[in-house]
């Protein structure tokens, strides 16, 4: 029964070729200049339309500017693909014949362009989903910076040195993302070791005194924490968190690291490096 259906639709495929090519030659001069007429104003119309469709969705802030993208190049999509039919609707081809064609191409593009596909549907998706937008600084499987464009087959980021990588879509859809913009705070962590011989007291009421000194870390949503966190094996090591705007973690990151060392040192307080003692036991 299969091997009979393929025949029947391969015939049926052969029989609307020639129809296609018999139409073809039935062509005139005339009947041409037509169809480039209309394809010209119809090619003209769907550039204005396109442009009018990007200019009115542009006034929605809360799209985003691939998603618009995505919108108006679906659009002016469909519109050639309906100018083309009309234009062979003059010209006398049979539409019917020009479908099939173009399924059976589909078709054969489609088995040889999977990977592609999986690609624009995962961009599909993130335009859909949003987990980060254009502008965002995120972390990506083998990628970290700022995305710069959201595109149909991969997801384009800029680093923080200026270079650009381009991570597939579906690499993007099946992994974890880390967005570091999403939220406007960000909190700070950071693990300062003193020595075992010095004031735990006097240390952390030195830390607590720089922190009181920057007005960019938030009372909200937690207030600064400075506590004992750890007995290491050479240090005992204070925990220190604070709240940010995300904007200023970087720069307040480098700022803290940078006084809470000099405020110890200020202080007499040692923060010490790894050791070892060895203790030589001699026989009697």
């Amino acid at each position: 029964m299969n091997a009979l259906y393929l025949s029947a639709a391969g015939a049926d495929e052969a029989a609307e070729a020639r129809e296609f090519l018999s139409a073809l030659s039935r062509l005139n001069l005339n009947t041409i200049l037509g169809a480039a007429v209309i394809f010209l104003v119809g090619y003209v119309l769907i550039k204005w339309a396109a442009g009018l469709a990007d200019r009115l969705l542009s006034r929605n802030e809360k799209l985003d500017a691939s998603l618009r993208g995505l919108l108006v190049s679906s659009c002016r999509i469909l519109l050639l693909f309906l100018l083309i039919l009309t234009c062979a609707d003059k010209l006398g081809l049979p539409t019917t014949s020009i479908l099939t064609l173009l399924g059976t191409f589909g078709l054969a593009l489609s088995l040889a362009m999977q990977n592609s596909l999986s690609n624009l549907a995962g961009g599909l998706f993130i335009l859909s989903s949003k987990p980060f937008e254009t502008g965002d600084y995120v972390s990506l499987p083998g990628a970290e910076g700022t995305v710069t464009k959201v595109g149909f087959i991969h997801t384009t980021l800029t680093t923080v040195d200026n270079k650009q990588i381009h991570v597939p879509n579906s690499t993007v859809t099946g992994s974890v993302v880390t967005n570091f913009s999403q939220c406007s705070t960000r909190r700070i962590d950071l693990t300062v070791p003193v020595s075992y011989g010095c004031s735990l007291e006097q240390a952390k009421a030195v830390i607590e005194e720089v922190l009181a000194g920057d007005s960019r870390i938030l009372s909200q949503p937690a207030a600064p924490f400075v506590r004992v966190w750890d007995l290491g094996a050479s240090s005992v090591d204070i925990m220190v968190r604070v709240w940010c705007q995300a904007g200023d973690y970087w720069e307040l990151r480098s700022w803290l690291l940078e006084n809470i060392k000099t405020a110890l040192d200020r202080a007499g307080i040692a923060i010490p490096y790894s050791q070892l003692d060895v203790h030589l036991i001699g026989k009697n």
